[in-house]
This record gives C-alpha cells, structure tokens and sequence, in this order.
C-alpha cells in the first residue's frame, strides 16, 4: 500500500460549509445529507438504499450515492432508483472511500452529514436519532451497528456482531465515553461546518482502494480539536457482511499498515493501537512472534483455517484459530511499515500519598507525610517545572492524546479526614486538582484492614466531606468495598466488591466513580478484566519498573508512592526518570498472572490473606497500607 500524501500535513479538500442548511428544490432547507460511497457492490448498496425509504424524515433530506469507479453497473442501476427525497449520483475514478466521502461531502446542501456504509440497513428512526443529540449540542455523533439478522452465521458475523453489542454495552454503562477504538466511518453524523474545519478525510490512507486508517484518522483529529461527540444508543443500522474470509485477512493486513502510519502522524496513538490489538497480552505476543516469521511457515495451517471457515463452520475452535490468523495478519502489516511507534516519555507522571498528618505507629508511619513535608514537596515540584494536571487530561492521554509536558496527576488512597484538614488547604492555594480513592463500606469509619493487624486506627472521611472535595473540584473514585486482596477473591465476591463500591458513591450523592485504585497495588489479568467489566474507564496499581503510564497500562496505571523518607529532593529526581527502580526478579509478576490464570479455572476459597509472621517486617509494612 502506498500512501499518496504526508502524513504530517493536513487533508486538504474544498468543503463548503452549510451550517445554516441550504435550499432544496421546494425552498426549505436540507438538515441531513446522507452520504454512502461504494464500489463494485451493486446489489448490497441497492438493498442498504431501500431501506432508506422507510425512514423518519420530519425535515427536508438528501442522499448523496458516491461511485467510486465501479465496473459492476452500479451507476446505471442507482439511476433507476426512485425515492420519496432528494438523490443524486455521484461517479469518480477509483481513489478509495477516504475520497469518496469528501466527494460526497463537498456537494451537500444539509446542516448536517450522516456518513453511512453501503452495507448498512438503517433502522427507521435514525435520523432522528441523530438528529436528537445533534440539535442538542453535539458537534457529531456515533450510533450502533449490529449485524443484519438476515446474516448468514459465519465466523465474520459471529464476530462482528459480538464486538457491536459489546461496544454498545460498555458505552451505556460508561455514558457514552467513547475512544479512538469506538469511532468507526460506517455510521456517523456531524456538523458540516465541523467537517468542512476538520478538512475531511485524508485520501492517502484507502489510495488506490487500501482499506482503514482513514476513519479512525479523521475522528481522532475530531476528539482532538474539542468536539463534542457523542453516542446514541438508538441511532441503528444493520451491517450485512458480505466479505470472504481471505478478503478480511487482507483487509486486516492493511489495517495494520494504516495503523502503522496512524502512530507516526499521532505522537502516542501507537500504544493505544498497541493496547486495543492486545499487544501486551500472551495472546498477542505469540501473534506477533507469528507474524515476524515467513509467510511460508503459516501457509498450510492457514489454508486449513480458511477452509473450516469457508465450509461455514462456526465452532468454538474454528473461530478461536479464525481469531488468530486474523490478529497475525493485522501484525504483519504493522510490521511491513516499520511497526507501530509508540509515545515517547513526555514526563507525565502519577503520585500515590496516603495520610497527610504525623503518626507514631510503627506499622503506618511510613505511609504518613507530615504537612509540613507535603507542602515542601509540592512547591518543590511546582519549581521544577511540572504542571499538576486533572484526571481527564490523563485519560485523553490514555485515549491517544499527548500529554503536556512534565505533568503530573495526584492521588490519595483511603481518603483519610487528615486530607481535608491538611491537604484541601495547600491544594486549593496551590491550585492543584487531586482524586482520593474511598473504601466505600468504611465512610466515616477507620482503616479497619490496617487494625486487625495491630495498626493504629485513624478516621476516614464521611459522606459530607467527601461531597464537600466533590465540590471543591476532586475527583471520588474507588478504592474497592472493604480494602480485600481481590486476587484471593473468588469470581463472585470480586465482582460485588467492585460493583457495590460503585453504587456505595452513588448512594450518598457522588458521580457514579470512574477510576478504581487497587488495595496494595496488587492485581492480576482475572481482576484488570473484572475492573474493566465493571465499567471503570481506568484502574491505578502502585510502582512498576516503568514510571510512566501509556494506553497499555490503562486498567494497571503505575503510580510513584511518596512516603514520610520521601525526600524533597530525591522525589523531584525520581519524578524525572523513566524508570522508577530496577527489578531484575521478574519471578512476582509472572506468579501474579499465573496465579490469577489459575484462580480463573479453580475453586478459591473466599477469604482474604492476613499478614503472617513468615512475612520480614519490610513485606508486612508494605502491604499494610494500600
């Protein structure tokens, strides 16, 4: 695949902008021009533009067919076509969809433009739909795309059709908090004057019929630019999969070069990329290594796949291998343009405090700073040149979006009262935002985890100091129920801890919390994936080898734990580096994960681990405080 442009310039097309709507033939004014490129897929697009007949239209309307050099007919046979609104045909030579829509875009009179797939069977309210959030604010909006259910049941569709409603549910119970992985071509509505600011789509990445890249590209830079996008659940239209099997592999190769070029043109997409295809995971680094090796070695296995599929076989094992050759087909083209690039270090970092105050104990002390320790550090900081930065900012930055330099986010675990005696004043003099992270059984109780091991008890905050840092602009996130080792909890007992923790904020007036911090730290693939389930959009673990968080970390974020020996100087130091400590022992890590692979297939007695006296003192402070 060659790339016909830079891609570090900006797509340059001549849209007109219609905020206002222009005039139809009868005087009004158009609200939506709905735009549908295709090639050489006469017969699909000719049914997806019958449906349109049935839709809801309360307003003027137009259709905008964009043939992109096709051989098959199409033209002639959209032509004869009759519909109850505007339609026009539009023929060009073969340049790919990226310059189909902005053909089809330059030509619309409408306020706003509905980019939909030729595959696509729209539901009878989706403009309406549409059209709802649009009016009420929303510069452009997704909705949901499940399979036709005159689908036939192949492993594609199975597929398909399960990544669509997931997406859907996860977006319901986030609020519609959309990523760059949300934010697909085939159904979305926006603005024309966003569209025409944007500049359109960027032909380079489908030149010459090339396939991805350009959808993802164009919403990215729309996330980026402030646009407010939105999700409408009831905004539907019926993808009917039509592709072979060898053309979704090949479809899949291109999606990995186009990916390729996406994390060179966006600094920091290449690890949400990276994430997104679970790179990181075991899955994904076999399919890498797979797709390192010649394309002789997996020709025969793929030939046996391909043909399970081909004979319409939708078995578990048949679609399991089905996945594979797909996902090592995405890292082959990754790899034929030089792999994905990932974001460099620009300094964002995470601080974990716990009590802000001077305690005694033994067992807590170590998690205690002092005020006067925690104002010196702070200004210290200040001095040095980092920017305290709000949560949103880091999870945009988890989203793809660079993050500003040398900024840094601060946390505090189990929102002891001494925060609201002595860090909200410093906070608020200094303007910094913070989040605390509450276990929530506990509100206006004491550390309870940490006195049945001997610890002093210190007092948490209640429900109306927590409204109150609400109100003073602190995020309140969870912390988990009852402060357990969720690695040692069985599937049911973790999945109430982090459900009901959601509910207990809820319950006394807070926002349905976002982020999740684990109890000391400590999580394994079986509790990132149940975090995640539970609808958090990010979860803090404490110190990892690397300092810095990326997409890749986004349910395990590394934190830099600031203790009562934390000097002020050497935690400016540690701030600065991209690796907070060396550990050349590997051996905790690979235990955790293979414990908790473990813990997926065997019985776990639902209890939690108390510190026993094989423990050396260093292991038992450490995990006394989350």
């Amino acid at each position: 695949m060659e790339f016909a442009m830079s891609y570090r310039e900006k797509p340059s097309v001549d849209i007109p902008d219609h905020s206002a709507g222009q005039p139809a033939r009868n005087g009004r004014s158009v609200r939506f021009s709905i735009v549908m490129p295709t090639y050489n897929r006469r017969d699909v697009v000719l049914q997806s533009i019958a449906e349109l007949r049935y839709l809801d239209m309360p307003w003027p309307c137009e259709l905008i067919v964009v043939v992109d050099g096709s051989t098959d007919g199409t033209e002639k046979a959209l032509q004869a076509v009759s519909l109850p609104f505007s339609k026009r045909i539009l023929w060009q030579e073969n340049a790919g969809a990226a310059a189909a829509r902005n053909r089809g875009a330059a030509g619309a009179l409408g306020e706003f433009i509905l980019f939909l797939d030729d595959d696509m069977a729209a539901d009878r309210r989706l403009l309406v739909e549409h059209e709802r959030l649009l009016a009420a604010g929303a510069d452009a909006v997704v909705g949901h795309i499940p399979m036709h259910p005159a689908s036939p049941p192949t492993v594609l569709t199975y597929g398909v059709d399960r990544w669509a409603r997931a997406r859907r549910r996860r977006l319901l119970r986030s609020d519609g908090r959309l990523t760059v992985a949300d934010l697909l071509s085939g159904q979305v509505s926006m603005r024309a004057s966003t569209f025409a600011r944007l500049g359109g789509f960027d032909t380079g990445f489908t030149a010459g019929g090339s396939f991805g890249g350009e959808d993802t590209d164009f919403l990215y830079r729309l996330l980026q630019s402030g646009a407010r996008v939105r999700f409408a659940a009831d905004a539907v239209s019926y993808q009917r999969y039509v592709v072979s099997p060898e053309a979704h592999l090949r479809q899949w190769t291109q999606a990995g070069q186009a990916d390729a070029a996406l994390s060179r043109k966006h600094p920091g997409l290449g690890d949400l990329l990276f994430a997104q295809h679970g790179g990181k995971t075991i899955r994904g680094s076999l399919t890498r290594a797979a797709a390192a090796a010649p394309p002789w070695a997996s020709r025969v296995p793929a030939g046996l796949v391909l043909g399970r599929v081909s004979a319409g076989k939708v078995d578990r094992p048949t679609r399991w291998m089905f996945l594979g050759l797909r996902d090592c087909s995405y890292w082959r083209g990754t790899h034929q343009r030089g792999g994905l690039l990932h974001a460099p270090d620009v300094g964002l970092r995470i601080l974990a405090y716990h009590a802000i105050e001077d305690v005694s104990d033994p067992l807590l002390s170590r998690y205690a700073v002092p005020p006067p320790q925690f104002r010196a550090q702070l200004t210290a900081l200040l001095g040095a040149g980092f920017t305290f930065v709000g949560v949103d900012e880091l999870l945009h930055h988890l989203d793809g979006r660079p993050a500003r330099h040398q900024s840094l986010v601060l946390t505090f675990d189990d929102a002891y009262s001494s925060l609201f005696e002595h860090a909200v004043p410093v906070l608020r003099e200094l303007g910094i935002p913070a989040t605390v992270f509450v276990v929530t059984k506990e509100i206006g109780g004491w550390n309870r985890w940490d006195a049945v091991n001997g610890a002093a008890r210190l007092p948490l905050l209640d429900a109306s100091r927590l409204r109150a840092l609400h109100q003073e602009g602190w995020e309140v996130a969870a912390h988990s129920r009852t402060h357990g080792q969720l690695t040692r909890m069985s599937g049911a007992g973790l999945w109430d801890d982090l459900s009901a923790a959601r509910g207990d904020l809820a319950a006394i007036g807070l926002p349905v919390p976002r982020l999740f911090a684990y109890p000391y730290g400590e999580h394994d693939a079986r509790v990132r994936m149940m975090v995640k389930k539970a609808g958090y959009d990010a979860a803090f673990a404490l110190q990892t080898r690397r300092a810095f968080p990326t997409a890749q970390d986004r349910y395990a974020l590394p934190r830099i734990e600031v203790e009562r020996h934390t000097r002020v100087d050497a935690l400016v130091e540690t701030v600065r580096r991209s690796q907070v400590y060396r550990r050349p022992d590997i051996r905790p890590d690979i235990e955790r994960e293979l414990g908790g692979a473990l813990r997926r297939v065997l019985p776990v007695q639902r209890t939690i681990r108390g510190h026993t006296k094989d423990h050396e003192a260093e292991d038992h402070e450490a995990r006394s405080v989350g």
